[in-house]
Protein backbone atom coordinates (compact mmCIF):
# COMPACT_ATOMS: atom_id res chain seq x y z
CA UNK A 1 0.00 0.00 0.00
CA UNK A 2 1.35 3.43 -0.91
CA UNK A 3 2.30 5.94 1.75
CA UNK A 4 -0.17 8.48 0.32
CA UNK A 5 -3.01 5.96 0.48
CA UNK A 6 -2.16 5.03 4.06
CA UNK A 7 -1.92 8.68 5.10
CA UNK A 8 -5.23 9.41 3.39
CA UNK A 9 -6.88 6.49 5.23
CA UNK A 10 -5.66 7.63 8.64
CA UNK A 11 -6.66 11.25 8.02
CA UNK A 12 -10.03 10.19 6.60
CA UNK A 13 -10.90 8.14 9.68
CA UNK A 14 -9.75 10.95 11.99
CA UNK A 15 -11.81 13.56 10.12
CA UNK A 16 -14.90 11.34 10.16
CA UNK A 17 -14.46 10.88 13.91
CA UNK A 18 -14.05 14.65 14.31
CA UNK A 19 -17.17 15.38 12.25
CA UNK A 20 -19.14 12.86 14.31
CA UNK A 21 -17.91 14.23 17.62
CA UNK A 22 -18.67 17.80 16.59
CA UNK A 23 -22.14 16.88 15.32
CA UNK A 24 -23.02 15.04 18.54
CA UNK A 25 -21.79 17.89 20.74
CA UNK A 26 -22.89 20.98 18.79
CA UNK A 27 -25.35 19.66 16.16
CA UNK A 28 -23.26 21.08 13.34
CA UNK A 29 -20.31 20.08 11.19
CA UNK A 30 -17.80 22.90 10.80
CA UNK A 31 -16.89 23.79 7.21
CA UNK A 32 -13.17 23.32 7.88
CA UNK A 33 -13.73 19.58 8.39
CA UNK A 34 -15.44 19.35 5.01
CA UNK A 35 -12.60 21.32 3.40
CA UNK A 36 -10.02 19.02 5.00
CA UNK A 37 -11.88 15.92 3.76
CA UNK A 38 -11.92 17.42 0.26
CA UNK A 39 -8.24 18.29 0.62
CA UNK A 40 -7.15 14.76 1.49
CA UNK A 41 -8.65 13.59 -1.79
CA UNK A 42 -5.49 14.98 -3.42
CA UNK A 43 -3.32 12.45 -1.56
CA UNK A 44 -4.64 9.78 -3.92
CA UNK A 45 -6.33 11.83 -6.64
CA UNK A 46 -8.44 10.20 -9.32
CA UNK A 47 -10.12 12.59 -11.80
CA UNK A 48 -13.21 10.36 -11.97
CA UNK A 49 -13.81 11.03 -8.27
CA UNK A 50 -14.77 14.63 -9.07
CA UNK A 51 -18.26 13.43 -10.02
CA UNK A 52 -18.52 12.01 -6.49
CA UNK A 53 -19.73 15.45 -5.46
CA UNK A 54 -23.02 14.56 -7.15
CA UNK A 55 -23.79 12.10 -4.35
CA UNK A 56 -24.82 15.12 -2.27
CA UNK A 57 -27.49 16.26 -4.77
CA UNK A 58 -30.30 14.00 -3.43
CA UNK A 59 -29.61 15.23 0.10
CA UNK A 60 -29.67 18.82 -1.13
CA UNK A 61 -33.05 18.22 -2.80
CA UNK A 62 -34.40 16.69 0.42
CA UNK A 63 -33.08 19.59 2.51
CA UNK A 64 -34.45 22.31 0.25
CA UNK A 65 -37.74 20.99 -1.11
CA UNK A 66 -38.91 17.86 0.67
CA UNK A 67 -38.03 18.33 4.36
CA UNK A 68 -36.68 21.81 5.05
CA UNK A 69 -35.04 22.35 8.45
CA UNK A 70 -34.61 18.59 9.00
CA UNK A 71 -31.26 17.97 7.29
CA UNK A 72 -28.28 20.20 7.94
CA UNK A 73 -26.03 21.81 5.39
CA UNK A 74 -22.98 20.34 7.10
CA UNK A 75 -24.19 16.82 6.34
CA UNK A 76 -24.63 17.73 2.69
CA UNK A 77 -21.17 19.31 2.49
CA UNK A 78 -19.64 16.29 4.22
CA UNK A 79 -21.21 13.95 1.65
CA UNK A 80 -19.94 16.14 -1.21
CA UNK A 81 -16.42 16.27 0.23
CA UNK A 82 -16.39 12.53 0.84
CA UNK A 83 -17.49 12.05 -2.76
CA UNK A 84 -14.12 13.45 -3.81
CA UNK A 85 -12.37 10.78 -1.74
CA UNK A 86 -14.57 7.76 -2.52
CA UNK A 87 -16.08 8.50 -5.93
CA UNK A 88 -19.76 8.49 -6.88
CA UNK A 89 -20.71 4.81 -6.54
CA UNK A 90 -18.84 4.24 -3.30
CA UNK A 91 -20.23 7.45 -1.79
CA UNK A 92 -23.75 6.45 -2.77
CA UNK A 93 -23.26 3.05 -1.13
CA UNK A 94 -21.85 4.72 1.98
CA UNK A 95 -24.78 7.17 2.20
CA UNK A 96 -27.27 4.31 1.87
CA UNK A 97 -25.43 2.39 4.59
CA UNK A 98 -25.23 5.48 6.83
CA UNK A 99 -28.91 6.34 6.41
CA UNK A 100 -29.85 2.72 7.11
CA UNK A 101 -27.84 2.87 10.33
CA UNK A 102 -29.58 6.15 11.18
CA UNK A 103 -32.96 4.46 10.79
CA UNK A 104 -31.89 1.66 13.14
CA UNK A 105 -30.61 4.19 15.70
CA UNK A 106 -33.85 6.18 15.43
CA UNK A 107 -35.98 3.06 15.94
CA UNK A 108 -33.85 2.09 18.95
CA UNK A 109 -34.12 5.55 20.54
CA UNK A 110 -37.86 5.64 19.85
CA UNK A 111 -38.30 2.23 21.45
CA UNK A 112 -36.29 3.30 24.52
CA UNK A 113 -38.36 6.47 24.89
CA UNK A 114 -41.55 4.48 24.52
CA UNK A 115 -40.38 2.03 27.20
CA UNK A 116 -39.65 4.97 29.54
CA UNK A 117 -43.11 6.32 28.68
CA UNK A 118 -41.65 9.59 27.39
CA UNK A 119 -43.10 11.54 24.52
CA UNK A 120 -41.44 10.81 21.19
CA UNK A 121 -42.53 14.12 19.71
CA UNK A 122 -39.40 15.76 18.27
CA UNK A 123 -36.64 13.19 18.46
CA UNK A 124 -33.65 14.75 16.73
CA UNK A 125 -30.48 12.77 16.21
CA UNK A 126 -27.19 13.87 14.62
CA UNK A 127 -26.59 12.28 11.21
CA UNK A 128 -22.78 12.56 10.95
CA UNK A 129 -21.96 9.58 13.21
CA UNK A 130 -24.00 7.17 11.11
CA UNK A 131 -22.82 8.68 7.84
CA UNK A 132 -19.22 8.48 9.07
CA UNK A 133 -19.60 4.78 9.90
CA UNK A 134 -20.94 4.22 6.40
CA UNK A 135 -18.10 6.22 4.83
CA UNK A 136 -15.40 4.45 6.84
CA UNK A 137 -16.89 1.00 6.13
CA UNK A 138 -17.05 1.57 2.39
CA UNK A 139 -13.59 3.19 2.40
CA UNK A 140 -12.14 0.07 4.04
CA UNK A 141 -13.96 -2.23 1.59
CA UNK A 142 -12.65 -0.13 -1.28
CA UNK A 143 -9.08 -0.25 0.06
CA UNK A 144 -9.36 -4.01 0.41
CA UNK A 145 -10.40 -4.33 -3.22
CA UNK A 146 -13.82 -5.69 -2.34
CA UNK A 147 -15.55 -2.70 -3.94
CA UNK A 148 -14.39 -1.65 -7.39
CA UNK A 149 -15.20 1.44 -9.38
CA UNK A 150 -17.52 0.90 -12.30
CA UNK A 151 -17.16 4.29 -13.94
Amino acid sequence: MQVNTMLQAVLFVCLMAGASWYDVRKREIPPFICWLVAGISFLYFRPIHIIGILAAVPLLIIAVWIAPNRLGGGDIKLVAATGLVLGLQATNMAVILGLSLQILVFITFSFIQKMKKQKIKDLSLPLAPCLSLGFISIYILKLGGIIHEFV
